[in-house]
């Protein structure tokens, strides 16, 4: 009888094993797979780059602001790549519907790690004039960050902490 119990036991771990299996498949993430449509598109100079291809398991994050999946997949959405995060990965912000430099929008940014998300996060402001920075200021912390070119005292510039971004409003360049 007790050998019977535990067959009958092992059997149900096995099953709750084997039903577990395809779970952990399943929660493997998406590969992040983007680039830019023109290579010549330089995101430090030119608000307008475009990006192509598929993000993953980061997709929900990203319609959440409105970006059209089936446009960035086919035609291309605006972003800008970089490693904002400077872990060698590349990373990747994207404005969210209506971007133009006349109407600000929410921005979020992916972090991949080995080609997959890794986090997504919301900027702290709505921007306009998205585009790569990169400090040529000995004062700063070298590496790349964000930038929303305005006029005046209107400039921001955002890097990335290694936990969130710190936003910085700057008199205006020439850019």
């Amino acid at each position: 009888m007790i050998q019977l119990r535990w067959t009958c036991i092992g059997a149900f771990l096995l099953a709750v094993g084997c039903a577990e299996a395809p779970l952990r498949g399943e929660a493997t993430p998406q590969r992040v797979a983007v680039a830019l449509v023109d290579e010549g598109c330089d995101p430090e100079t030119n608000f307008r780059c475009l990006c192509k291809g598929t993000v993953g398991d980061a997709a929900p994050h990203l319609v959440e602001i409105g970006v059209d999946l089936d446009a960035l997949q086919e035609n291309g959405w605006p972003c800008v790549p970089g490693d904002f995060d400077q872990d060698g990965e590349q990373d990747y912000a994207f404005p969210g519907e209506g971007y133009s430099c006349n109407r600000s929008v929410p921005v979020r940014v992916l972090f991949t790690r080995g080609g997959h998300p890794r986090e997504v996060q919301t900027l702290p402001r709505k921007l306009s004039c998205l585009q790569r920075y990169v400090s040529n200021d000995a004062s700063l912390p070298p590496g790349q960050g964000l930038v929303d070119w305005g006029e005046g005292n209107a400039t921001w510039i955002y890097r990335f902490d290694g936990k969130g971004w710190l936003a910085t409003s700057h008199l205006s360049e020439a850019h």
